[in-house]
């Protein structure tokens, strides 16, 4: 057994511009210490532990980790007298390139070949005595290889200038990460859209070893290893989604080279490291998300294990950030990170892992004062290998060791914010408008022709004054009953005093009546001829008549009777293209006009049938409480109500009070045809309500019953008496007013 005095403290450091080693030398006297004298920096090594020469390694020709079988192509000095039993350790070489620490179990010759089979080997059978400490910083010039990077993802290395070690930890940041990724959302049945994140990321990563075999002292085996992880990142999150997002995507695994080996005594220990580095993203987003944050960290995690205690937790960690302040809207708590996972193995065999995950979380309740907060977080975990090469079979240790969350910035309270909608600034008179706000603060919803929106990030919806130019303060239903433009002006204020103003101008219209001609085929010079006018107008007030607005102008020689009106009867004087003008307005002023060209034909000889007299008349005046021994004749323009029913006074009318008449005159007594119809507006159109083949016309409306949903619309009453000579029928538009009616029977 040889024992070697060391210098104090075994700490090998490496910097990033080159791997430095301090090795112990051997005693020079080859003396042994008694046990009980032994110093705490002396290494034991047994007669069994043979270490590869130069001669030995570069022999070395097959190395099968797996299967253990070892092939030299010559005899060397350290081989000549190895035996099963005996420990085999050796540093880097061409055919092994991370070295290796194997158990004999036999040895044979074929031909010229040294053939040894072996086994994993550990650390304390090939040490009776010693110590390993060791930290080292990964740098640029360490660097082997990046696989996996995929599109948009760049990874740069750089040699570090300064090292202040932290578990190999520096100060300048090595490596140097760029990325554009895209993530589609992976869970919930209905998500849609993705969320893309892009940026940059500066890390380092360092090691730290610590291993001992004792004989003397208690505990007997210790093991420490930590990893540690400097990050600078700037990240930036965009999206248009509803659903949950979660993702961790492999960005890129760095290789690098073996470590120059660390000595216990004459014994090479290697180190081979390893970085997988991810991007992950989660969390929950409705409708859009756009925020930037910049986050920095410290962290080591390391766990310590002795043969006396087990394992114990050695990490630290630091986190610091800043950002600006995001836009959003919906509901989201999205977060995305960067994640480093490091490993470090012992001639390649096995080892301890750690990950460090860090990034930032964005945390939005609308409404909530703050309305959203950003965290920095960090998340370390760490693993070994039950076996490993060093001491063998270990207890395990797979653990978080911190999650930890940071808050990085929230809001101040913000204004409200006053938003116009798409709603058209230019409106009917008479029409009934909505004053009130739109907000959406509990989520998406329909607008009822809201002119604007309200919201506030911390108090949601709020009250708002609505104030015109003209009219002063508006209810929340209003309507303006003169045409003219408006200022409208709209104030609100938060529950901390936070005001908000918006101004448009609102131009109040009245378009001009719709005018429509009604009449029947072609007039004849002499005969009087029924024309009507039928005026629609939204702005009108219900109930309104514009008949007695409407006039009729015609060249002599014609003439027109019974204007002003809706109903007129033209004579022509001569005949061949006549023309009729008509003029309307409504009650604002707004004007419509038409002119007609009829095609008048030569008189007729015969004039009949003629139709004297005809009009709507009330069969029931209630207020002499009796039948009137004539009815009451019904003017143009006043509505007649055909949802009442005849009964109380003259109880031999089955339907409404309200009936037509028509008085012809008829000196040949043809047989004549009588063809009424009673035409409604309904939506929109032009409606049959009722008709009838008799002289006398009871009218109706559309239903029967017990019908709902009463309405008044315009309306009129036509009739045409047919005589047995096409050419001499004649029709007259008899009435025109409007109606009060069931609208239920009529789908």
């Amino acid at each position: 057994m040889h024992r070697i005095s060391l210098i104090p403290l075994l700490a090998f450091m490496l910097f990033a511009c080159g791997q430095q080693t301090t090795i112990p030398a051997p005693s020079n006297d080859g003396t042994t210490t008694p046990p009980e004298q032994s110093a705490q920096n002396d290494v034991i090594i047994p007669d069994t532990t043979k270490v590869a020469d130069a001669a030995t390694r570069a022999a070395l020709t097959t190395y099968d980790s797996a299967t253990g079988t070892m092939r030299f192509s010559q005899n060397s000095a350290a081989l000549q007298n190895l035996k099963a039993g005996d420990v085999l350790v050796s540093e880097p070489s061409n055919a092994a390139p991370s070295g290796y620490l194997r158990k004999v179990q036999a040895v044979r010759q074929e031909g010229s070949e040294v053939v040894l089979d072996t086994t994993q080997a550990r650390l304390d059978e090939a040490i009776t005595e010693g110590e390993l400490k060791a930290d080292f910083q990964l740098s640029g010039d360490d660097l082997l290889r990046t696989e996996g990077l995929p599109k948009g993802v760049t990874v740069t290395a750089n040699p570090a200038n300064s090292l202040k070690p932290q578990a190999g930890v520096g100060e300048n940041y090595s490596f140097n990460l760029n990325f554009d990724k895209t993530f589609v959302p992976i869970k919930g049945p209905n998500a849609t859209g993705t969320i893309k994140v892009n940026g940059s990321v500066a890390f380092n990563v360092g090691y730290g070893v610590d291993v001992g075999v004792h004989v003397w002292s208690s505990p007997h085996l210790t093991f420490q290893a930590s990893v540690g992880f400097a990050q600078s990142s700037h990240l930036n999150i965009t999206g248009d989604f509803q659903g949950v997002v979660g993702d961790s995507v492999l960005i890129g695994t760095q290789y690098f080279k073996p470590t120059k080996p660390f000595f216990v005594g004459p014994i090479p220990v290697t180190f081979v490291p390893k970085v997988e580095l991810y991007l992950t993203a989660g969390g929950e987003i409705t409708a859009h998300v756009n925020f930037a944050a910049s986050e920095s960290v410290t962290a080591q995690v390391g766990a310590r294990w002795t043969s006396s205690d087990g394992w114990k937790n050695i990490s630290g960690f630091g986190i610091t950030g800043s950002l600006p302040p995001p836009t959003f809207s919906g509901t989201l708590k999205p977060h995305v990170g960067m994640q480093s996972r490091a490993s470090i193995t012992l001639w390649d065999i096995a080892g301890p892992e750690a990950t460090l995950e860090a990034g930032v979380n964005l945390d939005v309740a609308y409404p909530r004062n703050p309305n959203w907060i950003v965290n920095g977080f960090m998340k370390g975990t760490l693993g070994f290998r039950v076996k490993l090469p060093l001491l063998g079979t270990l207890a395990s240790y797979n653990a978080t060791i911190f999650d930890i969350s940071k808050e990085l910035g929230r809001s101040g309270n913000t204004p409200p914010v006053l938003a116009l909608t798409n709603q058209p600034h230019s409106v009917d008179v008479g029409t009934p408008l909505n004053f009130r706000a739109l907000c959406t603060a509990s989520g998406p919803t329909f607008g009822n022709f809201e002119f604007y929106s309200v919201i506030d990030a911390e108090d949601g919806c709020l009250p708002i004054i609505v104030v015109s130019d003209r009219e002063g303060l508006l209810t929340p239903d209003y309507t303006f009953t003169t045409p003219g433009t408006r200022t409208i002006t709209v104030g609100t204020i938060d529950s901390q005093g936070a005001t908000a103003k918006l101004a448009f101008t609102l131009n109040v219209v009245s378009p001009p009546p719709i005018l429509t001609l009604t009449y029947t085929g072609d007039p004849h010079q002499g005969d009087p001829y029924s024309m009507a006018a039928v005026i629609k107008d939204s702005t009108e007030p219900a109930g309104g008549d514009l008949c007695k607005f409407t006039t009729w102008k015609v060249d002599a020689p014609d003439t027109v009777a019974y204007a002003p009106g809706c109903v007129v009867s033209v004579t022509f004087g001569a005949a061949g293209k006549r023309q009729v003008q008509v003029s309307t307005h409504n009650s604002y002023g707004a004007v419509t006009s038409q002119t007609v060209t009829l095609n008048v034909l030569p008189p007729l000889i015969n004039l009949n049938p003629e139709i004297t007299l005809a009009g709507v008349y009330n069969g029931e005046d209630k207020s002499f409480g009796f039948c009137a021994p004539s009815a009451v004749y019904v003017n143009n323009g006043a509505i007649i109500d055909l949802t009442l029913r005849s009964g109380t006074y003259c109880p031999s009318r089955a339907t409404s009070p309200y009936f037509a008449e028509a008085a012809v005159h008829n000196p040949q007594n043809e047989v004549l045809s009588f063809d009424w119809k009673l035409i409604g507006q309904y939506d929109g159109k032009d409606t049959v309500f009722a008709d009838s083949n008799q002289q006398t016309f009871n009218l109706h409306g559309p239903g029967s019953g017990y019908n709902a949903g009463p309405t008044t619309t315009a309306c009129r009453v036509t009739l045409t008496v047919g005589a047995p000579d096409p050419s001499r029928s004649k029709s007259r538009t008899v009435w025109i007013g409007q109606c009060r009616y069931y609208t239920s029977r009529l789908a």
